[in-house]
C-alpha cells in the first residue's frame, strides 16, 4: 500500500507542478524489497512546501525503507523509494 501512495502522490505532484509532457513510472520487486521510481520531464525542483513529499518519506522510512525526491539526470524531477516486502 505504501508502494501505491508513494506513485500516486508522486503523479499528483507533476500534473500539479511540474508542467511535465511525459513520466515514467516504474515498479519492481524482488523477494525481499520492493522499488517505485516516478521520474517526469517538467520542472526540477520541488513545488510549494506541503505534506506531499514528506508524507511520502514518512510512508516509505516508516517500513525501513528509503526514499528520495530531487532533481532527475538530465533535467525533470525523481521520485524514489524502495520499501521491504
Amino acid at each position: 500500500m505504501a508502494a501505491y501512495r508513494a506513485v500516486q502522490e508522486a503523479l499528483t505532484n507533476t500534473v500539479r507542478h511540474a508542467g511535465a509532457s511525459r513520466v515514467d513510472v516504474t515498479v519492481s520487486y524482488a523477494a525481499d524489497h520492493v522499488e517505485v521510481a516516478v521520474v517526469d520531464n517538467g520542472r526540477n525542483r520541488p513545488g510549494p512546501v506541503g505534506n506531499g513529499i514528506e508524507g511520502m518519506r514518512e510512508r516509505v522510512t516508516a517500513l525501513g525503507g528509503t526514499f528520495t525526491a530531487g532533481p532527475a539526470g538530465g533535467g525533470g524531477f525523481a521520485v524514489r523509494a524502495t520499501m521491504p516486502r
